[in-house]
């Protein structure tokens, strides 16, 4: 047996916008195209009048695609002899759990980019908190579907505490959102209808208060351009068998008001 060293709930990854790996054939940079909405004007009722176009001048958001890592290891053959367990085998796991790892703790340091904010660093947040945040993603018409609480296991323990989060009487207000693929182990709960996701990974201290987020997934934008990849080889210099996993990917936050900044603890 081995002392295995326990890993984070990992959830960010699977809850934002991954549409725009299909623009990225070469190179590194992707131009997202924006369209705005249009006008509808009066026409007043004359004889040969032209009517007004209007001319729309877009803009692009880019995502850069530099972010290159890596994680490897080497056994040596005497460990490989004498050793009652595959080492190898053991940490192929957490070499790719190291690469997700990476990813998902750039992804956590994105909510406290967004504009719009409620609560307190350290605070347990309160219901009107969560209220307002709903309302931020209401007013900017973010889409019902898709929408996502990140939460601290801090934060949760303060949930735990309103009365609307735990009592049955709220059942239908709440709903019944079924988790993202794959994240079952980190659900808590839906909350207002939006499924809560707790992780230990969300970015910040139980003493300094954590960055938890309430978003929709088209707020942040992850691109793979390159997935877990693995390389190995038998070194004979060094007699070890040596494998490496790389990965290539980037991000950025797509649409400021859908996602909001809950400070808590």
């Amino acid at each position: 047996g081995a002392l295995v060293a326990r890993q984070n709930a990992l959830v960010y990854a699977r809850l934002v916008d991954t549409q725009y790996r299909s623009d990225l054939t070469s190179g590194d940079l992707i131009h997202v195209g924006s369209v705005g909405n249009l006008a509808a004007r009066s026409k007043a009722k004359s004889t040969n009048a032209a009517i007004s176009y209007e001319t729309v001048t877009e803009t692009n958001t880019d995502i850069t695609v530099a972010t290159w890592e890596y994680a490897a290891i080497a056994v040596e053959s005497i460990v490989k002899v004498q050793s009652n367990r595959d080492q190898l085998k053991l940490y192929s796991g957490k070499m790719g759990y190291a690469l997700a790892l990476a990813v998902d703790d750039v992804l956590a340091g994105l909510p406290d980019d967004f504009t719009n904010a409620v609560g307190v660093l350290a605070a347990e947040n309160t219901d009107a908190e969560i209220l307002r945040a709903r309302q931020y993603l209401n007013d900017a018409d973010a889409p019902m579907s898709d929408r996502f609480l990140v939460i601290s296991p801090a934060a949760e323990t303060g949930f735990m505490k309103l009365d609307r989060f735990v009592h049955n009487d709220y059942a239908t207000l709440h709903g019944s959102a079924a988790p993202a693929d794959g994240l079952e182990h980190a659900y808590v709960t839906s909350f207002y209808r939006m499924p809560i996701y707790m992780s230990v990974n969300v970015e910040g201290t139980n003493a300094a208060g954590h960055d938890n987020a309430m978003f929709h997934k088209e707020s942040i934008a992850l691109v793979m351009q390159m997935s877990p990849t693995a390389h190995s080889m038998y070194d004979i210099d060094y007699l070890v068998d040596k494998v490496v996993l790389e990965q290539l990917y980037g991000t950025r936050e797509m649409r400021d008001d859908h996602g909001v900044w809950i400070r808590g603890a």
